[in-house]
């Protein structure tokens, strides 16, 4: 079949009705090729000149035309009648039929206006029409009967979902208060419902989730999804009864759902920890919860840097822990996770206790301030060992902060009954990390280096002396602290929690960031990432700002 021939058909057919003067006659061509629509069967071979013929209203010539199926004919049709419709807005009172707007239609068959377009995709055919000067889209009234009389049950299940009005909805959302605090199972209330108001089945659904009454009830309470929300909102300050009132729910079945999302949370909780013979010993608490011991006295703080910035120096305020200290706080982190994961098991889903609850977040709330102290401690570790990895053009923010991140996973991972010092192991998993970024950023680069750059680099013109690389390193690092200036608030409190900076800050992962914020783990990794790129981008500028200040690099005119 010649697909090529038969649309040429239609093409010049298309041509010959756009070139008529008379709107009347064009819109006469647009209603006959719209009754042929359902005159086609999709599967049968039709001659296109035949079909063309009876859209001008002409008598066959008896000519064989190109032929071509009912269902590429069909599509040929809507696209001419959407044509015409394009190229010919004709004032209704032209038209030899009613024609109705879309609210008149929706009205007419109880439908909103929304539900009228998607119609408008399975067959429903409208056109531009001139309404007292305003153009409007319209619907013959023949058109209307012919998509009534091909999609009955389309209309009649449409009209299920029609829009229902304020008092309708007040007293369709107060009987399923009544029913809810009765106990009656939500799939119930929503039959009920439904075959009272003689609406659908999900119009009733979609009208109780969007009143909060209901967002996923099932059996008679909370999907887990809103229990997550209910706690969230919690948190955020927002009473236990006005939570009730919110989701329909009387205030103990709001209490019940919010311990079961506190219970889910719990469960999620990285409670991995190194174990220790000392766990199950008697009086395991009053021996490893003691009192940290106190460090002997005379000891003097180390003198602080005179190269760095104030944000990085101030982390030489906090003191360093002897060996038993840090013995102490590794033993007493990994014994607060070791009793949460044992009280854990004990955790029943469905009907978890608001007391054993209470004990799991406590103890897991020790943990991350035992965590946090030992990570704060061991801050300045991570800026020494950032410093020789810097290079002559390196950034020691961008090294602190991801030496911070290591300096973390190291205090999860270090098996303190092994005997060792923890400030060797997080030496060791700094480094290793620098030296994969490295590697990585070795691999990048070369991907990328020119001929131009190689030149430059072994140019004997081009090195700079020691001197003037300690000048340039100097002013780097007093660029480095205004670097914090260029990011706004938010960014700044979320770059500042996760990576420790300032004398009473300590690194907190991204669900506690969240939480302080109010916002999700997600959220808080999206502005990190944003405000990383700005700090990254303001180095650069720095770094080329330093490299035509002290002369390194000069541009020279052919």
């Amino acid at each position: 079949m010649n697909t090529q021939h038969y649309t040429q058909i239609f093409n010049d057919l298309r041509g010959g009705i756009l070139a008529m003067d008379s709107v009347t006659a064009r819109l006469a061509c647009s209603r006959r090729a719209e009754q042929l629509l359902d005159q086609l069967d999709a599967e049968k071979s039709y001659e296109a000149g035949r079909v063309a013929e009876r859209v001008l209203g002409i008598e066959a010539t008896g000519a064989t035309t190109p032929a071509a199926l009912g269902g590429d004919i069909r599509e040929e049709l809507l696209q001419l009648i959407n044509d015409i419709s394009a190229a010919t807005v004709a004032p209704v009172e032209v038209v030899s039929e009613p024609v109705l707007t879309v609210e008149e239609v929706a009205q007419r068959w109880n439908v909103s206006a929304k539900t009228i377009s998607r119609w408008r995709n399975r067959g429903l055919i409208a056109r531009t029409f001139t309404f007292d000067g305003r153009q409007r889209v319209g619907f013959l009234e023949s058109s209307l009967n012919r998509f009534s009389a091909t999609h009955p049950k389309l209309i009649r299940r449409g009209s299920l979902f029609s829009r229902i009005t304020e008092e309708e909805r007040t007293h369709t959302l107060r009987r399923a208060d009544e029913m809810l605090n009765n106990g009656t199972p939500i799939s119930k209330v929503v039959a009920t419902l439904a075959r009272d108001t003689q609406r659908s089945l999900e119009s009733i659904r979609q009208l109780l989730k969007q009143a909060g009454k209901s967002e996923g009830l099932v059996g008679g309470k909370l999907s887990e999804r809103a229990e997550r929300r209910l706690y969230k909102e919690f948190r955020r300050g927002k009473s236990l009864s006005a939570l009730a009132q919110q989701y329909g729910i009387d205030p103990k079945a709001a209490a019940r759902a919010l311990n079961r999302a506190r219970a889910e949370r719990i469960f999620e909780l990285p409670l991995d920890f190194m174990s220790s013979p000392d766990f199950n010993k008697p009086g395991a608490d009053e021996a490893i919860l003691a009192a940290t011991p106190v460090a002997p006295s005379g000891q003097r703080m180390p003198r602080k840097p005179s190269d760095l910035p104030a944000y990085i120096a101030s982390l030489y305020d906090v003191p360093l822990l002897t060996a038993a200290q840090e013995t102490h706080l590794f033993r007493k982190y990994n014994y607060l996770k070791f009793k949460a994961s044992q009280l854990r098991e004990k955790l029943d889903r469905t009907r978890p206790k608001a007391q054993l609850l209470d004990e799991i977040e406590s103890l897991y709330r020790d943990a991350i301030e035992t965590k946090n102290l030992i990570t704060r401690s061991n801050l300045r570790l991570v800026v020494a060992v950032a410093k020789k990895y810097i290079g002559s053009t390196g950034d020691l923010f961008e090294k602190v902060s991801e030496g911070n991140l290591s300096l973390m996973r190291a205090v999860e991972k270090f098996d303190y009954t092994r005997g060792f010092k923890f400030s060797t192991y997080a030496t060791w998993a700094i480094k290793k990390n620098y030296i994969r970024a490295y590697s990585n950023e070795v691999k990048q680069s070369d991907r990328f280096r020119t001929g131009h750059e190689e030149l430059l680099d072994a140019s004997p013109g081009h090195r700079s002396d020691p001197t003037s690389q300690l000048a340039a390193q100097r002013r780097r690092e007093d660029q480095v602290s205004n670097i914090m200036e260029r990011l706004t608030d938010r960014e700044r409190q979320i770059i500042s929690s996760r990576f420790g900076i300032g004398s009473q800050r300590e690194p907190m992962t991204l669900k506690d960031v969240g939480v302080e914020l109010g916002v999700s783990k997600e959220r808080v990794r999206q502005i990190e990432a944003r405000a990383m790129q700005k700090l990254r981008e303001a180095a650069v500028t720095a770094r080329l700002e330093n490299l035509s200040d002290s002369g390194e690099f000069t541009f020279q005119s052919n």
